[in-house]
């Protein structure tokens, strides 16, 4: 069995009257030198480590967290794709409807600047056939159509004519079909030469104008418009712009390929002029 002796006795002494006088001093804030010093050695000494391992709980803490909220993080992505699909919806319609308003309000201008007796109409199909450009419109016999009409855009862009009538449809020649012929005129007013503008047969080529005397005067960018030097069309209806020239028939005549205007612009919906 353990004995105390002296020595013992007085090193538990010792111990104990320190431990004592550090919560003497703690308790009652008397500031002492050495304690203090001591006090601060041992607490730079444990700072560190215990800022590592707050750091590594935290993160641990972290990763738990974010493990057990997998499923609330993928509902709410879940949600906010559904509310991205909403509004790309709602932008479309939107912009359609904007688009809409814009080709109704350069209708409205267009039709205050001239005098044809014209009716709206919508495009409701096109031709599958590679060997003709025609387009199907909403309005027929019983709106007044009749075969030849001419068929324009909304801001006056020569479409084609009309080639076939049913009661409540009919069937649109567009101008890019190799059958569609119409006389054209240079609209710089120190030229005015005429030719003949035919179709090319695809809409994303461009058309030939021909017939233009050997001596005319035509430039690149020259505007072609309708001629009407024939009843078909009426005069001034915007076709294209030359985009290039070159000499026919062993140079005794010239031919432009020309840009057709609506290339520029979706058909939707067109105007057609019943009398001019």
């Amino acid at each position: 069995m353990y004995k105390f002796d002296r020595n013992s006795l007085i090193i538990a002494a010792l111990l104990l009257i320190l431990v004592l006088t550090f919560l003497f001093v703690f308790i009652n804030d008397i500031e002492i030198g050495f304690l203090n010093w001591f006090g601060d050695i041992i607490y730079n000494l444990l700072t560190p480590i215990l800022n590592l391992m707050n750091n590594i709980i935290s993160r641990i803490q972290g990763f738990f967290n974010t493990l057990f909220s997998i499923n609330e993080i993928q509902e709410e992505i879940s949600n906010l794709r559904q509310q991205n699909q909403v509004l790309e919806r709602q932008i479309m319609f939107l912009s359609n409807y904007d688009r809409e308003n814009k080709r109704l309000r350069e209708l409205l201008d267009f039709q205050e600047r001239v005098e044809y007796e014209m009716i709206g109409a919508e495009v409701t199909a096109n031709s599958p056939s590679v060997f003709e450009q025609i387009i199907t419109i909403n309005r027929g016999r019983r709106d007044g159509l009749e075969e030849r009409m001419p068929v324009i855009t909304y801001n006056g862009f020569l479409v084609g004519r009309i080639d076939y009538v049913g009661s409540s449809s009919a069937q649109v020649r567009l101008i890019t079909d190799n059958q569609f012929v119409v006389g054209g005129v240079v609209a710089r007013s120190d030229s005015r030469q005429i030719g003949l503008v035919r179709g090319s047969g695809r809409r994303d080529q461009n058309n030939t104008m021909d017939n233009i005397a050997w001596d005319a005067d035509v430039e690149i960018g020259d505007v072609i418009l309708t001629s009407g030097l024939s009843n078909n069309f009426p005069e001034g209806l915007k076709i294209g712009q030359i985009k290039s020239i070159e000499t026919d028939n062993y140079g005794l005549s010239q031919k432009a390929e020309v840009e057709l205007d609506i290339q520029s612009v979706t058909i939707e919906e067109v105007m057609v002029i019943k009398n001019f």
